[in-house]
């Protein structure tokens, strides 16, 4: 049987609805839809959750469903969040590299020739996320870890600032 028809018959023996069986797995209702009608496959991580979930083996849950065998087969994709860790990570240490190496820049000149980009790219990042759909996908914990990035990262920032407004006040 393939996998939409379990998942589906085993979220309505537990009197689940898609919302909640999404809420469970913290994901949106529209993936789950998608799984039931068979127009995309859910992650391994999800298959184990949803086993977990409905206490049933990954055996009996996927056993008989090719494309997902063949897609759990494959090994598992890096997700959008890690492709842009990875990334992101990879092409610092490029630039890194690039910037101090070519243009042999010090940390004060390399903050300098960034702080536009850095102030350019949070802007669009925050105009681009639906924010209507981030409480269905960040945690409590999620919130509490992002405020305390937030606040170590404002900090020199906002020393700098005032910094410069006292030593620009002071030369007058």
């Amino acid at each position: 049987m393939q996998i939409a028809k379990q998942l589906q018959q085993h979220r309505k023996k537990h009197n689940m609805s898609q919302e909640d069986l999404a809420e469970q797995l913290h994901i949106s209702r529209q993936s789950v839809s998608k799984w039931e009608n068979g127009t995309s496959l859910p992650s391994f991580a999800n298959v184990v959750a949803i086993s977990e979930l409905f206490d049933i083996s990954l055996d009996e849950l996927i056993k008989g469903d090719e494309n997902l065998m063949k897609e759990l087969e494959n090994g598992p994709k890096m997700n959008k969040a890690g492709f842009v860790v990875v990334t992101g990570i990879s092409l610092a240490i490029v630039a890194y590299i690039f910037l101090t190496a070519v243009f042999h820049l010090s940390e004060n000149n390399l903050y300098n020739w960034i702080t536009i980009p850095i102030i350019v790219s949070f802007i669009g990042l925050v105009l681009s996320i639906k924010w209507s759909n981030i409480d269905k996908i960040i945690s409590k914990w999620t919130v509490a870890l992002a405020i305390i990035w937030i606040t170590l990262m404002m900090i020199p920032n906002i020393y700098d600032i005032v910094a410069g407004f006292l030593d620009g006040c002071n030369h007058r």
